[in-house]
């Protein structure tokens, strides 16, 4: 129990930044849109930079993004089938994307600064590229409803400053190439700027819910997928590496599982929204599910940490 109350007491602070958005989001004017727009196009790229140019990475490791991508795209597509057959419309859509993504980046990149050195943060930083390429091809093929189709899905990946920051980071990587020491400290600057309005986002977007929609089934389903099925593959991949392959560590194996189990992404919300896809639906499970987060997590990290 003192493991267990050691994380939870490092996680707490996370979420009083969700309060405070939450209250902000409520009774200020804030552009929240802005602060989004502020963290995946100018932040989140520094993050991304400073964690792997700082890390030890293999070829090994950099497979993460594919298996992260691979895992969620089974599980988007395992929970759509079943939405079909169950609901015979949109809904399906919904339920496939809040079961495959998690909240890797604003939940995940605290909570792994917390654990790791920086080392194995970078290697949690590669499975959170795959994540983004989920999100930017699959979520907006499958939330599009047949309004995109897969070109217009990749033109998007043309978009994203993270995939840039990450081939920057591999150039600087392979050819030892280092950045003066006044812009190392500026680059590390910007991971604390990440955590505090990342955590304070989520909260932001919790309180802009007007329709608020709780479907006690739609909630079970994308829990069963998000909290049960993508930590038991997670697990599955990690077992049959410590008992079979031996390619990976005990440090690398908890990036992976903290992948798996953090809340499902606030960014599903965004998505349903924008295409008008049961939103209301979206931000129920996303509010349930990172409430939830608050326990279920710490409890995952103390096995984890045995």
């Amino acid at each position: 129990m003192d493991i267990f109350f050691s994380i939870f007491y490092k996680i707490l602070p996370l979420y009083i930044f969700v309060f405070i958005g939450f209250i902000s989001g409520k009774y200020l004017d804030i552009d929240a849109k802005g602060i989004g727009k502020l963290i995946i196009f100018i932040i989140a790229p520094f993050v991304i930079f400073e964690a792997i140019t700082h890390s030890s990475l293999s070829l090994s490791t950099f497979i993460l993004p594919v298996i992260a991508f691979l895992i969620c795209s089974f599980v988007a597509f395992l929970f759509y089938s079943y939405g079909i057959y169950k609901y015979g419309d949109a809904r399906a859509n919904v339920l496939s994307i809040v079961s495959a993504e998690g909240n890797t980046g604003y939940f995940g990149i605290p909570i792994a600064l917390l654990l790791f050195d920086q080392k194995i943060f970078g290697v949690y930083i590669l499975g959170t590229v795959g994540v983004t390429l989920f999100e930017n091809t699959v979520v907006y093929y499958l939330t599009a409803r047949g309004r995109y189709n897969v070109k217009d899905s990749l033109d998007r990946l043309k978009k994203l400053p993270a995939l840039y920051a990450f081939v920057f980071a591999v150039i600087f990587l392979n050819y030892d190439i280092k950045l003066p020491n006044i812009m190392n400290n500026f680059v590390i600057s910007m991971q604390g700027a990440y955590v505090v309005l990342g955590m304070m986002l989520i909260g932001f977007g919790i309180s802009k819910i007007k329709n608020f929609s709780f479907d006690y089934n739609f909630i079970a389903l994308s829990f069963l997928g998000k909290f049960i099925i993508w930590p038991i593959l997670m697990l599955v991949l990690v077992l049959s590496d410590f008992y079979i392959f031996h390619i990976y560590n005990i440090e690398i194996y908890r990036a992976f599982m903290l992948l798996s189990i953090v809340p499902i992404a606030a960014n599903t919300v965004i998505f349903a929204t924008a295409l008008d896809v049961h939103p209301e639906k979206v931000s129920s499970a996303v509010l349930f599910s990172t409430i939830f987060g608050l326990i279920y997590v710490p409890v995952i990290i103390v096995f984890m940490f045995k």
